[in-house]
């Protein structure tokens, strides 16, 4: 089964990022999940999507463009990125991750030329 978890709102706490989705979701459902270890483009909706997975469930966390700027902060600082709900779910391959997309969205079409000018833009990254 398929879930989306939107961020529009983010939250520094000293040198860690809380990504906090808009949908509630219960107590007992998101402690069953975890770190998919994987983030992917939706170069549609100029989103990043950070996967958390449980036994039950395949969780997109939607990260749209409006957030990049704080990605782009936690990411250059090496900060501790967590996704917040009832407790906090450590992204543990958030900035590898983003190296990753970092290196191979820029100057790359099979992204779309609107996701390569957003990523290059918010990012300050050139192919």
């Amino acid at each position: 089964m398929e879930h989306v978890l939107t961020v529009t709102e983010t939250k520094t706490e000293g040198n860690q990022l809380l990504l906090i989705p808009i949908e509630e979701w219960p107590e007992k459902e998101w402690n069953k999940l975890k770190d998919g270890m994987r983030m992917l483009a939706d170069s549609d909706a100029l989103t990043f999507v950070y996967v958390l997975d449980s036994d039950e469930a395949f969780v997109q966390l939607r990260l749209p463009k409006q957030v990049w700027p704080e990605l782009k902060k936690a990411y250059e600082k090496g900060w501790e990125v967590s996704a917040s709900g009832p407790s906090l779910i450590k992204l543990e391959h958030f900035h590898s991750e983003m190296e990753y997309l970092l290196d191979n969205i820029p100057g790359n079409g099979n992204y779309g030329s609107a996701m390569v000018e957003a990523v290059e833009e918010a990012f300050d990254v050139k192919a």
